[in-house]
């Protein structure tokens, strides 16, 4: 039920029939009531409780005229309530009561620019008024001024420099207003003042934003500066350096990138990503694979040559001579007196499984846990190879404790747990991690194909057919449409429906 008005002038005033008794007082005061004529008696009443009172009245017919009821005059009531928080405001411009209240009646009808007015004029006087500035910050966000809401931004920051949450809506409001050195100045003082993985973030994520959906590489790149002057790290420097090169490919900038990928295999040689995206670029170039293999003899020490052509021949589609390429390289590695590195048993045993000779990958992951027994990613491969043939699972799971026990929360081994567990018969423990692997890494079909698979052995068809769908939807693979129809699910143009 509706309050009456005056009951909703007493929750907003705080008392109630103010605006009658404060009109009284304005109104009798104009008519001379409170004169210095001998006959009366002295009551004056000073200027400034003249004005409060008259600011107060007219404040209250606002509030009334805002909460009419009649929907044919609302515009009216609304312009009128508009006008009497005006008045009041003049007669009492540092009332922030009014002022607060003119604003939201202006900004409810997307007039920024007249409450920004407003707020200019009362922190011109009141320039400490941290409430109102945060208020004009955000109507200036509102009316698309990101230059005026990021000045009244950089005031408060200065009041309160540790508040992470304004530095960095202070960072986006400066690059939608195209100050991009003063955004960048500022992503540095935030990692200069807290040093941690929060405020080391910052520059990747803005040039994740600018490269993905901003779709300008050349800010990205800016930010990629940044975020690498701030590593120490190699594996975290090779990371950015191989973003970075991506930034400098969008831009045409071909030879940069590749220099890039060249560093950033300097950086971390275990991170075959940037060998792989060179092979690409290679395999671009006519003659490629002879060109490297000249290169290769000619090399005093060819590995990285060697590395570069093994990647192009893959790019080429010819995965023999990628694995040759490889083999000649571990053969190098080995003369050297050195094993190659994680990354590169998990290339090459990629190639060599994709040969579908069960053995001989089995062997060479059997190997490469033994060189890199630290390694969770090898652990992991192995594991799976032996889940998806359903052989050694005990032994599987054991890897993949030890794997869980450095990242628990890793999608990829809480699917291969999983996959074992189900293997071994154990359905509705294999579902426990197989959901918490869902959750983590939602877009990957493979696991939402694991999750239907042990929902309908657990007797939720239903449930199944929804992950099947998603996985579907995905990545549409045969085997996956063969479930979805064997439910009844029409499977057509590669999706269910």
């Amino acid at each position: 039920m509706k309050p009456p008005r005056s009951d909703i002038l007493c929750r907003r005033v705080g008392f109630c029939l103010v605006y009658p008794a404060a009109v009284f007082l304005l109104c009798t005061a104009g008519c001379g009531l409170f004169s210095s004529s001998s006959s009366a008696p002295r009551f004056v009443l000073q200027d400034a409780d003249a004005r409060r009172a008259g600011a107060l009245a007219l404040y209250s017919k606002g509030l009334l005229l805002e909460g009419g009821e009649n929907s044919e005059s609302t515009n009216v009531d609304h312009e009128a309530s508009c006008e009497a928080f005006r008045q009041a405001l003049r007669l009492e411009p540092d009332n922030r009561r009014v002022l607060a209240a003119l604003v939201s009646n202006l900004t409810d009808r997307q007039r920024y620019d007249d409450a920004l007015a407003a707020l200019e004029s009362f922190l011109a006087v009141s320039p400490d008024d941290t409430e109102m500035r945060f208020e004009a910050a955000r109507v200036a966000d509102a009316a698309n001024r990101p230059d005026l809401a990021a000045r009244h931004c950089a005031v408060l920051l200065a009041v309160q420099p540790g508040n992470r949450e304004l530095a960095q809506a202070l960072i986006r409001l400066l690059f939608q207003a195209n100050q991009t050195k003063e955004a960048l100045d500022l992503i540095r003082v935030q990692h200069e003042r807290f040093k941690d993985r929060d405020s080391a973030a910052l520059p990747v994520q803005w040039a994740i934003h600018f490269t993905r959906e901003g779709k300008q590489p050349a800010l990205a790149l800016k930010c990629l500066d940044v975020a690498i002057a701030q590593r120490t790290n190699g594996v975290e420097r090779a990371a950015l350096i191989t973003l970075a090169a991506e930034s400098q490919l969008l831009l045409g900038q071909t030879n940069s990138a590749m220099a890039s990928l060249y560093q950033a295999h300097r950086e971390n040689p275990s991170y075959t990503t940037p060998m792989l995206r060179l092979g690409a670029l290679w395999a671009l170039r006519p003659n490629a694979t002879n060109r490297l293999e000249q290169a290769a003899q000619k090399d005093k020490d060819p590995q990285t040559t060697l590395l570069i052509l093994a990647a192009t021949r893959q790019a080429l589609d010819d995965k023999a001579g990628a694995i040759a390429a490889l083999r000649a390289y571990y053969n190098l590695r080995m003369q050297a007196g050195y094993f190659p590195d994680e990354g590169f048993y998990l290339w090459l045993g990629g190639l060599i499984e994709e040969r579908n000779v069960f053995e001989e990958t089995e062997r060479f992951f059997i190997d490469a846990a033994a060189v890199h027994a630290g390694s969770s990613e090898i652990k992991n491969y192995l594991a799976y190879l032996w889940a998806e043939k359903g052989v050694r699972l005990d032994d599987a799971n054991r890897l993949m404790n030890e794997a869980l026990a450095d990242e628990p929360d890793n999608g990829a081994f809480l699917d291969t747990k999983g996959w074992i567990l189900f293997k071994s018969g154990r359905v509705f423990d294999a579902l426990q991690f197989l959901l918490r692997a869902a959750e983590r890494d939602k877009d990957e079909p493979v696991i939402l194909d694991h999750v239907g698979d042990v929902l309908k052995a657990a007797g939720r068809e239903n449930e199944a057919i929804t992950f099947w769908t998603r996985s579907h939807q995905l990545d549409p693979l045969p085997a996956v449409a063969e479930k979805l129809r064997a439910c009844g699910v029409t499977v057509s143009d590669g999706k269910a429906k």
